[in-house]
């Protein structure tokens, strides 16, 4: 027990002789995910779609990214100030790959029986992008940052979990792909506009490298302008919009997301 604690002091001792003061820093991160879809339509599209309402559920994501930045010391770019309070501000770009989840419930009441249908879509590649800013303290410990950027969603054959809480519907549940027709490569809107909020604890080391541990909160509006769906959803759907079709447009339809999660990784000074 004594060495153990003689470990750990010695530890603490020898980080605190380091500490990012000013540079390039570039970092490799690990962010593991919980999702909750938010969708958002109008009352017009949903009588397109035969639906009365749309909810939507949680999910789990995971994503990689690596960030580039110049960190500004406060000793030199803020009048001197004690970096042990305020250590200093960092603007940097990310790039990252990883996979996203969107989860709703849309239901209705037809002929006297409400059936509601849950469908849970998985879909990979997806590229984020952006740039950002963090202000550090105590000696570049604490970092708080702001990020702004995007995601693009780069996959054609999404796999999805398709259900309904009624037992009495044949066929579901039903684990399948959603195959995007050449109509929709170009029509629909595969990318989201995301605003990054994140806290971070940087535990150096030595003077080149540094363990990054942090939380953060990402809010996603994606509005794809038309709904896919499996073809069995979408036979069942024609009893409630025979009217409705792939192609119609949808332009209140939004699958916003609230993304909240944990983030792993190392940081090192250019």
């Amino acid at each position: 027990m004594k060495k153990i604690f003689i470990y750990i002091l010695m530890l603490v001792s020898f980080s605190a002789a380091y500490g990012f003061d000013e540079g390039f820093i570039w970092a490799l991160k690990a962010n593991f995910n919980g999702t909750a879809t938010m969708p958002s339509i109008s009352k017009d599209d949903l009588n397109k779609i035969g639906a009365a309402y749309m909810k939507g559920s949680v999910g789990y994501t995971m994503d990689g990214e690596a960030e580039l930045g110049y960190l500004f010391g406060s000793e030199r770019w803020f009048n001197g100030m004690d970096p042990a309070k305020f250590s200093g501000m960092s603007v940097f770009g990310s790039l990252g790959v990883g996979n996203g989840f969107a989860g709703q419930i849309a239901g209705n009441t037809i002929d006297g029986k409400t059936a509601n249908a849950y469908i849970n879509v998985s879909y990979a590649p997806v590229i984020s992008f952006g740039v950002g800013t963090k202000a550090y303290f105590l000696n570049s410990r604490l970092a708080l940052g702001l990020h702004i950027g995007g995601k693009l969603i780069a996959d054609l054959s999404p796999e999805y979990l398709a259900y309904f809480d009624r037992s009495d519907i044949p066929g579901f549940p039903e684990i399948g792909e959603i195959i995007v027709t050449d109509f929709m490569i170009k029509n629909m809107n595969p990318v989201m506009f995301s605003i990054k909020f994140m806290i971070e604890y940087n535990q150096p080391v030595n003077d080149r490298v540094e363990v990054i541990l942090g939380a953060y909160t990402r809010f996603n509006v994606y509005s794809p302008k038309y709904i896919t769906m499996p073809d069995s959803l979408f036979t069942l759907m024609k009893a409630a919009a025979p009217n409705f079709t792939m192609d119609t447009p949808l332009k209140s339809y939004y699958i916003n997301s609230l993304d909240f999660g944990l983030t792993l990784g190392l940081a090192f000074k250019g």
